[in-house]
């Protein structure tokens, strides 16, 4: 998935220095990083959470609490040094402790760093082995090897679906006895909304960013993706034996339909290292549109995007949430609140699905960057409001797993990555414990 660009202005010689000394790790005296908004060492920023149950209903599970418990040492300093007074936020954490920060708890414009809350809340409420289930249905069941009727192609979300994986489908229709179709293929328009808009997306630029997220849509597809499917399944059908009369079509599912066969995505699990690793925006948006649909909603992209906050305030962030991907510059969450979910997520059963969907230095966005660290994070670019982000863990010298969160405010591309990944540097190169 291509990247939004970035505006582009000249930086200045001092944050070389400043990084420099990131780079070195700098081991000065210690200093603790006090240039915005505090909060008391005792306060809590994280509510209830359940390590079984989706947050909103976990007041009866036991409760972990993150609290801000200031750092005291060289690195904590040098992290301070290279910000400066530029507008970065930065906080970082580890157990149970967010132990640096600067800005903190000033929201801020998420770019594609708003995929980790898609796929935390993705992760919690629907499971890291959730699929995304394709049906072939009808209103009567076939009876001596003939099916009545139209025969529907319902998509549930699968970013993956391929015409082989349609092939598939006919297969099974085949080996259950079907021969003959007296109607035709229609294509389900109805699964999810149609919507390709959220607050704060630009105008034409984000529909670049993405395509159509709807139910139905094969892999690769763009403007019309229901006919494009329906045509290949019927095409599918022909190929396997299954004489099809009537033309195809697309419409919204009816009630009544019964499952005559189906096949499933890869696992969440599986689907968000794709999502994650590449910044895959479709996958994004069909997450948040699928966590909408599972509440019984319209399986929208504001239902989703509703879900995901409401979820992310149970687990401790005042976020603000408008879609899945990060194309809008209106999502906003705070370093802090970013870190106190990573916290979490540490203590939740799906926190290594999570951890192996971010990639690596050298991997997938960090293909450039941060090469040989040990480091897991997602990156986030976004021009509307020039922003780069990047948060995740990273691993200390002393082979501590830390999370950290750095969400930078008009600052020339190079610069941000360069105090971004300065930070991570000096993290891992820490005697962090």
């Amino acid at each position: 998935m291509r990247r939004l660009p970035v505006r582009s202005v000249r930086g200045s010689i001092s944050v070389t220095v400043a990084l420099a000394c990131l780079t070195a790790g700098c081991t000065q005296a210690s200093q603790r990083v006090t240039s915005g908004p505090q909060t008391s060492p005792s306060a809590t920023v994280r509510a209830s959470a359940s390590t079984d149950a989706p947050p909103a209903s976990a007041s009866s599970a036991p409760s972990f609490g993150v609290t801000v418990d200031p750092a005291h040492a060289s690195w904590v300093r040098a992290i301070d040094t290279a910000i400066g007074d530029r507008d970065v936020s930065v906080a970082v954490g580890l157990d149970d402790r967010i132990v640096s920060t600067h800005l903190g708890e000033q929201p801020r414009v998420l770019a594609s760093n708003e995929k980790l809350l898609t796929s935390m809340a993705a992760l919690d409420l629907l499971g890291p082995s959730f699929r995304y289930r394709t049906t072939a249905a009808a209103h009567e069941r076939p009876r001596h090897g003939v099916l009545h009727g139209d025969l529907w192609l319902v998509g549930g979300g699968d970013p993956t679906l391929t015409p082989t994986g349609l092939s598939t489908l006919a297969q099974r229709l085949r080996a259950s006895g079907l021969r003959r179709v007296t109607g035709g293929v229609v294509g389900d328009t109805g699964a999810f909304d149609r919507g390709w808009w959220a607050p704060g997306w630009l105008p034409r630029i984000s529909r670049d960013y993405v395509t159509r997220p709807t139910a139905l849509r094969l892999a690769g597809g763009d403007s019309s993706p229901e006919p494009e499917a329906a045509a290949a399944f019927a095409a599918a059908l022909r190929s396997a034996g299954i004489d099809v009369a009537g033309a195809t079509s697309v419409a919204a599912e009816p009630a009544g339909l019964h499952t005559l066969a189906a096949i499933d995505s890869a696992p969440m699990a599986q689907l968000l290292v794709e999502q994650n690793h590449e910044s895959d925006n479709l996958y994004a948006e069909l997450a948040d549109k699928a966590l909408g649909a599972a509440e019984g909603r319209d399986g929208s992209t504001a239902a989703g995007a509703r879900v995901i906050q409401r979820w992310a305030a149970a687990d401790g962030s005042n976020s603000t949430v408008r879609d899945g991907s990060g194309l809008s510059d209106e999502d906003r969450t705070s370093a802090t609140g970013m870190v106190t979910m990573l916290l979490t997520a540490r203590h939740r059963p799906w926190f290594r699905a999570l951890y192996r969907s971010l990639p690596t230095g050298g991997e997938g966005t960090l293909s450039s960057r941060l090469d040989g660290v040990p480091v897991r994070a997602k990156t986030g670019t976004l021009f509307i409001r020039p922003a780069s982000t990047l948060s995740g863990y990273v691993r200390t010298g002393a082979g501590t797993l830390v999370a950290f969160s750095v969400l930078t405010h008009d600052l020339p591309e190079a610069t941000a990555i360069a105090i971004e990944d300065g930070i991570v540097r000096t993290l891992a190169a820490a005697s962090i414990r």
